[in-house]
Order: structure tokens, then sequence, then C-alpha cells
């Protein structure tokens, strides 16, 4: 998946419950279309980043869960649209062969409790991680299948960037030049997946401006515990 790849999450307008002593109450973060992401849905899926990323868990500053935020919100526009198109979910099968490969990317998560507890360091769920893979499967099936179509990589651009890129690259580690025929698959890909994330970045941009997106002051404990700026205040773009 591409690094400019931004994944997000769904927004609706409702009331918050009361809650009694001791409960949490969750928080309206931000609403894209009427539909309002929560505040555990962006701290949950800070957590689903970083077990991804397999990094520790722990609190980020304020920029960076405001970049989780944005991607959150960008993942509501394409999920939008994804339904809107009636777009195909993603196969339960798929969902768990993914699991089973990230299982085995961690050495410290063989047995089904080792996998459990590393999951609860993470205060993810078995079924929160395949609810999100789901998601982004269907995303990147989503993405593909609009702008995969619509990209079309010239000879000379492949020979520009053996030339340009990657004989460099070859040379600066000391490795023997590989002749262009064997690599120009690798190389047109590459410049296949870099179009479809310019393309993606440029429907982004105009289904934001398009959107009503609202970025409600965040809660207290938030603020308190300066991840996100107290300064933050409600905008409508």
């Amino acid at each position: 998946m591409s690094k400019r790849f931004h994944l997000a999450i769904v927004l609706w307008l409702a009331a918050i419950p009361f809650a009694r002593a001791g409960e949490t109450i969750d928080r309206i973060v931000a609403v894209v279309n009427g539909h309002p992401v929560m505040e555990t849905q962006m701290f949950e899926a800070l957590r689903f980043e970083q077990f991804l990323a397999n990094k520790p868990p722990q609190g980020v500053p304020a920029r960076e869960l405001r970049e989780v935020l944005g991607r959150l919100v960008d993942q509501t526009l394409l999920t939008q649209q994804m339904d809107l198109a009636g777009f195909q979910q993603t196969n339960p099968e798929e969902i768990q062969k993914r699991i089973a490969d990230l299982r085995k990317q961690s050495p410290d998560a063989g047995s089904e409790q080792e996998w459990r507890t590393w999951l609860q360091s993470y205060d993810l769920s078995e079924s929160d991680v395949a609810e999100r893979i789901g998601q982004q499967l269907r995303t990147v099936r989503f993405i593909e299948a609009r702008f995969r179509p619509t990209v079309r990589v010239e000879p000379s651009a492949v020979e520009s960037y053996y030339k340009e890129q990657l004989l460099p690259k070859m040379k600066q580690a000391g490795a023997q030049p590989v002749p262009m025929q064997e690599v120009a698959p690798r190389i047109r890909e590459i410049l296949v997946q870099q179009r479809m994330d310019d393309l993606l970045e440029e429907w982004l941009k105009t289904l934001r401006t398009q959107a009503e997106i609202r970025l409600p002051v965040p809660s207290s404990a938030v603020v308190e515990s300066g991840t996100v700026p107290s300064s933050l205040s409600a905008e409508v773009r």
C-alpha cells in the first residue's frame, strides 16, 4: 500500500448518552457529511497504526494525533464513495489470511493466548483488527478498480526511471547494474503506483472540498493529555 495512502473512519451526528459514575464518556472529534467520528475511534485508529507498524503502544504529540484524525476523515470519505457505488465488502477468508500473515510476522504471537495478549497491549480485540483489515483491503481494491485502468506508463518513463534513479542507487550500493529488461516490469509497476497515488490525492482534495467537515472542540481528556492542542476550535470546510 502507498505511504501516502490515507486511512480513516465513519461519522454519525448523534447525541452522546448519559454516563454513570466511573464510565468513560465518548466524544465527537469530527463530523463528515453528518457522520460523526468518536474519540474512541480515533485512538483505536492510532493503536491499529502502531500495531501494523510494530511500534509500541504509546501516546503521541498533538500533531501526530491530528494526522491520524485526518486519515480517518479521508477514509470516511472513501467509505462513503464505496457505499454509494455498492462496492463489494471484503471476503472473510481474505481477512483471515491477512491476519494469519500478521501473526507470522510477530515472533511473540505464535499461540492463541500470545496473540490475544499482543492485541490487548494495543487495546485491540480480534474483531477490531478484523474490521479494520477488512476496511483496508476493501479500500485498496476500490482504489485499484477506480484508477489503475486509467494509468498509462510510456516506455520512455521506464527508461528515465532506470537511468536517473535505479542505476545511481545500485552504483551507490556497490551492486552490479541489472539490465533494464530484467527490471522493467517492476519499474513500470512503481510508476503506476506513483500515478495512482497522485490521482488518489487529487480526488481526495476534491472530496474534501465538496464535503461538510466539522472539527468540534476535543474532549477535556484529550486536551489534558496534551495530545491535542487546547486551542483547537470548531471549523467547517
